[in-house]
């Protein structure tokens, strides 16, 4: 156990550096299919499971996806050493929206592009489950197990009745990846 500790804590001086990646990044309206396609093609190649495509309203959401631990090296959605450390001490998932939004109705005179503009918005929400259930109350060993089952009676009165979600707060990292692999696919493949 000592041994395992010691190696999460050097693993997670290693952390790869900060890419930065325009989110919103504009582009230009005759861009808009082939950007929510790719978008979409983009998050099953990662790994997520589309839950919600709205091509209209330009909006795409994602099923949570679990992250891997720090023994998971083939999967690279965590993007620094500390986020598998952290994934490997308590559960976390991630979801993903992405939002296509008009920038402008028209193109600038004299402008090239032929019509308005879009943002394409990423936004990628790590969660890590909380666990109300899992406290030790009493020295004896039936009071120790009984109580296990059930949450605490402070928490029922305030509404939590088992486990759930908490948002961490956002991935950067993961979101510029994400927005580069997009951007970078749309305009390769037109």
């Amino acid at each position: 156990m000592y041994l395992i500790v010691c190696v999460l804590l050097t693993l997670s001086g290693c952390s790869r550096p900060i890419v930065q990646a325009d989110n919103p990044s504009a582009i230009p309206e005759r861009a808009y299919e082939p950007t929510f396609s790719t978008a979409i093609e983009v998050l099953r190649d990662n790994g997520f499971t589309i839950d919600r495509r709205d091509y209209r309203f330009g909006e795409i959401t994602t099923m949570p996806l679990g992250s891997p631990n720090l023994f998971e090296v083939w999967n690279s959605q965590n993007t620094t050493n500390e986020q598998a450390v952290e994934s490997t001490l308590a559960s976390e998932q991630r979801r993903v929206k992405v939002r296509f939004t008009r920038l402008d109705t028209a193109a600038e005179p004299g402008s090239a592009e032929g019509g308005g503009r879009y943002a394409i918005e990423l936004e990628v929400m790590l969660e890590r489950l909380q666990v109300p259930t899992r406290r030790l109350a009493g020295s004896a060993r039936r009071n120790v197990f009984s109580n296990l089952a059930a949450p605490p009676r402070d928490l029922i009165d305030k509404g939590v009745t088992g486990n759930y979600w908490e948002a961490v707060g956002r991935d950067p990292l993961l979101e510029a990846r994400l927005i580069r692999q997009i951007t970078e696919r749309a305009v390769s493949n037109p």
